[in-house]
């Protein structure tokens, strides 16, 4: 009705003085709309100076039209393809979003979650997070553009999907000593954004596909659409001790999403470690977030895995790839577990903040033997 709604002329108009219009002229004016607002927001920021501005002609050049071969995966708000930047062709990630034609409040949230991005991202620098390269608002698309990170995400890993352009098989299973690497590397990301970053900012939808992984194995964390920068002062307020709080409407993914925050529309730093925990119970089971295949109580990975760590029967739930690893494993297995059951603890207050799940990951690798050779990065 949107599009349609807005091509049809007054019902009061003389038909003599109506104009012909194309719904597709109105989508256009509709994108460019939206593109135009993305823009004065980056320059009300000051965001245009701070990262490339690519053409639209350019990002098109560089994915081949767009071309579905160059895909890399599909999210909500939008379409990512692998792209060759000019001049020498460096590979990068442009991330097309999904701009309704007709003005909605999907629309302006889409164009909210572009700004968002080039906002928070442009101000990030860390080993762990994906990097912003640049962007374009242009009346045709919010384009976005990344470094481009070869090895699909966590959630391709984990579940050993086929991932990518043309399909690629699916991968081996992760060993223990490489999971439990990335969850600190993961962690490290999150006490660099809670912590380091003034004003704190909240990812608000860390999932094991929003974890991207290198050649070599690191993990980083990307998607900043739904990310929030805490203490700004027309929407949030600060609690006691350090904590700030952020009075919003619940948004995220399910299975990761905090109860607490659900419960309370109060988003603090402590809603990411909710989502933390689950991604190391994903590391621990090898099991997706969501299963309609379990008993209603126990449809959640961390409801689930909870209720077994608490009858003693966490061997029961642990990834077998990983229970084929040497005998010496499980004593960490069992400390990463015991760590992700306080990351999800239904009340905020009992959660380790990001520092402190950090310094317990690494003191948990240092109970793995030492490989020759061999370094874990966190």
């Amino acid at each position: 009705p949107g599009a349609r709604a807005a091509c049809s002329p007054p019902r009061s108009s003389p038909p003599r003085r109506s104009s012909p219009c194309s719904c597709s002229t109105c989508a256009s004016r509709q994108q460019a709309s939206q593109s135009s607002r993305a823009a004065a927001f980056l320059r009300r920021h000051g965001l245009h100076h701070s990262r490339p501005a690519f053409t639209y002609e350019q990002l098109r050049a560089a994915t081949a039209g767009f071309d579905a071969a160059r895909k890399l995966g599909d999210g909500g708000f939008g379409t990512v393809y692998l792209a060759y930047l000019p001049p020498a062709g460096r590979p990068a990630a442009v991330k097309r979003l999904h701009v309704p034609p007709s003005p909605s409040p999907s629309s302006a949230t889409i164009t909210k979650s572009f700004c968002n991005e080039v906002l928070i991202l442009s101000a990030l620098r860390h080993p762990h997070l994906v990097r912003l390269h640049g962007f374009c608002a242009d009346p045709r698309a919010l384009l976005l553009v990344y470094d481009f990170v070869p090895n699909g995400t966590l959630s391709h890993h984990l579940h050993r999907r086929g991932r990518g352009i043309a399909a690629t098989p699916p991968p081996p299973p992760l060993p223990w000593r490489t999971r439990l690497a990335m969850a600190a590397q993961i962690a490290s990301a999150l006490e660099y954004l809670h912590f380091a970053v003034k004003p704190h900012v909240v990812h608000r939808d860390v999932t094991s596909s929003n974890i991207f992984v290198e050649a070599d194995m690191r993990a980083r964390l990307g998607d900043f659409g739904l990310s929030r920068l805490l203490a700004t002062p027309d929407a949030c307020s600060t609690a006691t001790g350090r904590e700030v709080v952020c009075c919003t409407a619940p948004q995220g993914t399910p299975g990761y999403l905090d109860p607490d925050y659900h419960r309370s529309f109060q988003l603090t730093e402590k809603s990411d470690v909710y989502s933390f925990g689950v991604v190391v119970l994903e590391l621990v089971t090898g099991l997706r977030p969501v299963d309609v295949g379990r008993e209603r109580r126990d449809v959640t990975l961390a409801d689930w895995v909870v209720s077994k760590i608490q009858i003693g029967e966490l061997r029961e739930v642990v990834d077998p790839p990983v229970l084929g690893e040497l005998p010496g494993v499980m004593p960490s297995v069992e400390a990463v577990a015991e760590l992700a059951f306080r990351c999800v603890a239904p009340d905020k207050d009992d959660r380790p903040d990001a520092r402190e799940a950090l310094a317990e990951l690494r003191r948990i690798q240092g109970m793995l033997p030492e490989l020759s050779g061999h370094k874990d990065s966190s």
